[in-house]
């Protein structure tokens, strides 16, 4: 079992525990080689002899690494330690949404737009990489000191899909966020997440959840039962359109709500918006009016009040009727209903048969193709043909975490529905990705030290005397044969570089201690300048950067310039307020000036401060007159607020805000 103490892969030291959840807990760990803090996300040790906990766990780990955005937790690495799986992740100095909405409710509606922005650009990007979140929550979204979002925990809410609902400690967090389809048993979709993101924006705005219950099943009824809450009935002072963003995304019909994340942001960006300030409420298409009938009267009452409008007609001359010869009545005649009714039975009786024989042909004719998903590749092809399926072809395919010969996916992918004795393709991993080393012998060293180093090898560099200068920073030697084929990110090799016999070669401190660089000085007899800063990630008496360069040959008296971190610098915010003055510019609805009055402006304001995104609407208005606003701003230590301002849509102004010395 992983514990504080403990070394992981003889690389991330354990020193504090960030967090413990339903499958995972999470450590705070430091990269020995790289030198910093990362998160690393270990498998529960009770979840260890459940394979299907490993395998969603390494799908997280897969998911989340195929995603580069800055709103989405990076994944680093991917291991295992004692049978103990684990994940390294970028750590986020900050806390989750959820904690973030009980210290700071009610957010202002600016800031709540812009968290929900970044939130769906995350989201939007998993999306268009085929990846269902499948657990949207608040606890699943990390905010930093800045108000800037990281998505974690990709796809392993999932494997909790196989326990009991009654698992409330772990299960209640996700049943706020399910879907109405949801807690029908259906699967989670691209649409299950867009009513999950609905009621995180709900709970932003709001700072409660819509529905609450004495246990997860009351709560996930509520949510395919009862009307979804309004916005207004919390929050009365909350744009109609903004409102309808909610309403639209948490919609009981799927098809009634957004399309996609994207439609859904593009939606909530011109959200507070003065041209929508008017929009009506959103109603879904499904939801039709109530029409009442009007009551029919009763026959009785009908006959009378048609009698009494009514006279007796007056009696026709018997000289103006014609005479007819007296025919007697035509008999009727007998239609045999019962010979139709039995006909039209019969035809039922038909239909029914071939509609069943058609349901059980499709039930019999079609399979559904098995999730082989780190299964070795025999048994992947044994589970496919257990499944009435052939392999058509295997396909081999680079991985960074599932080993050779393992199975990746089928396609068509797992889960679809395909007639029985069809091919399918496998997609079967080759192992982490190798190249050739090439022949570096007589080349220059620094060139290929960058190309290597891009490439994520590990380069050495030994220094060996040399009294021939065309030698002088050429590799000499190398200790990965030329030819060999290696995984980058597992390779170290060493080169042999020539240097003069009298000179010596510079060493790379960079995120060492500033007592080494001295201590190499001291030996060589050099000089050491010394200048500091801060810095957010290199530790303090560490250094940032140096001058000359690693490998530089230097001879006794040279000096070494080293810039040392003096660790982050305190962050202060200072509140700054700017009085600006709007003139008013009357403009008409037509050229009829005499006859018509002036229109009011319409005034769009956004700002750009520690707290604010200059690209995000932070205020909108109308003036009929110059008016005077003040704006104000949060500016963090000797940074730069922005401010920009629209008249009836044209850049009015734009400026800078400075916070003035004190």
């Amino acid at each position: 079992m992983i514990e504080i103490g403990d070394k992981l892969s003889d690389r991330y030291q354990i020193y504090d525990v960030i967090g413990q959840g339903g499958m995972a807990n999470v450590f705070l760990a430091r990269d020995l080689i790289l030198d910093r803090d990362v998160a690393v996300k270990v498998l529960r040790f009770d979840f260890q002899d459940n394979k299907d906990a490993i395998r969603r766990f390494q799908r997280e780990a897969m998911s989340a690494s195929q995603l580069l955005h800055h709103n989405i937790v990076e994944v680093y690495d991917v291991d295992e330690t004692d049978q103990q799986q684990y994940i390294v992740m970028e750590y986020v100095k900050g806390t989750d949404l959820k904690s973030f909405i009980k210290q700071n409710a009610p957010l202002s509606l600016e800031l709540t737009v812009s968290i929900m922005s970044q939130i769906l650009s995350a989201i939007e990007i998993a999306h268009k990489n085929r990846i269902i979140h499948r657990d949207i929550k608040p606890q699943n979204i990390l905010i930093t000191e800045n108000n800037e979002v990281k998505i974690t925990d990709f796809g392993i809410a999932i494997a909790l899909s196989d326990t009991s609902i009654t698992q409330t400690n772990t299960l209640l967090g996700s049943v706020h966020y399910l879907s109405p389809e949801q807690a029908r048993g259906s699967s989670a979709t691209i649409k299950s997440d867009i009513y999950a993101l609905g009621v995180v924006l709900y709970e932003l705005i709001t700072g409660t959840v819509p529905f609450n219950g004495e246990s997860a099943v009351s709560i996930a009824l509520k949510h395919f039962q009862e009307a979804f809450p309004r916005v207004k009935e919390t929050v009365d002072y909350v744009p109609q359109s903004l409102e309808n963003v909610v309403l639209k995304a948490t919609t009981k019909n799927p098809a009634d709500r957004y399309n996609s994340v994207e439609e859904m942001h593009q939606d909530l960006t011109t959200s507070l918006s003065a041209n929508r300030m008017n929009e009506a409420l959103f109603v879904p298409k499904d939801m039709s009016e109530t029409t009442v009938l009007k009551p029919i009267k009763p026959i009785s009452s009908a006959h009378k009040a048609l009698d009494e409008k009514m006279e007796a007609p007056e009696p026709l001359d018997e000289e103006l009727v014609p005479s007819f010869d007296v025919v007697p009545p035509i008999e009727p005649v007998r239609k045999n209903y019962r010979f139709v009714r039995w006909l039209v039975g019969l035809l039922l009786l038909v239909l029914l048969l071939l509609g069943a024989y058609y349901v059980y042909g499709q039930t019999t004719r079609f399979v559904t193709i098995p999730d082989v998903y780190n299964k070795t590749q025999e048994e992947a092809i044994k589970l496919l043909e257990e499944n009435n399926l052939n392999v058509n072809q295997i396909i081999p395919q680079w991985d960074k975490t599932l080993p050779a010969g393992t199975a990746i996916e089928t396609k068509p992918e797992a889960n679809s529905r395909i007639e029985k004795n069809s091919a399918v393709n496998l997609v079967v991993s080759n192992g982490k990705e190798q190249v050739e080393i090439g022949n570096y012998i007589g080349e220059a060293y620094e060139p290929i030290r960058k190309e290597l180093t891009d490439a994520n090898f590990i380069v050495v560099r030994r220094g060996m005397a040399t009294n021939d200068e065309s030698q002088v920073g050429v590799i000499l030697d190398q200790s990965v044969e030329p030819g060999s084929k290696v995984v980058p990110t597992d390779t170290t090799i060493t080169f042999t570089v020539g240097q003069m016999s009298d000179s010596i070669s510079m060493q790379d401190f960079n995120n060492l201690p500033l007592s080494m660089v001295q201590n190499f000085a001291d030996e060589y007899g050099l000089n050491v300048d010394v200048t500091y800063a801060y810095d957010d990630y290199i530790s303090a008496d560490q250094v940032i950067s140096q001058d000359p360069a690693s490998g530089t040959a230097l001879v006794p008296g040279d000096t070494i310039s080293v810039v040392v971190s003096k660790g982050a610098q305190e962050e202060v915010v200072l509140q700054h307020t700017e009085t600006i003055t709007l003139e008013y510019l009357p403009t008409y609805a037509d050229t009829d000036l005499e006859m018509k009055k002036p229109l009011p402006n319409v005034i769009d304001v956004y700002i750009g401060d520690s707290q604010n995104n200059i690209n995000t609407l932070h205020r909108s208005f109308e003036i009929t007159e110059t008016t005077t606003v003040q704006l104000k701003f949060f500016i963090k230590n000797d940074g730069v607020g922005q401010y920009r301002i629209l008249r009836d849509g044209e850049v009015y102004m734009e400026s800078n805000a400075v916070y003035p010395e004190q």
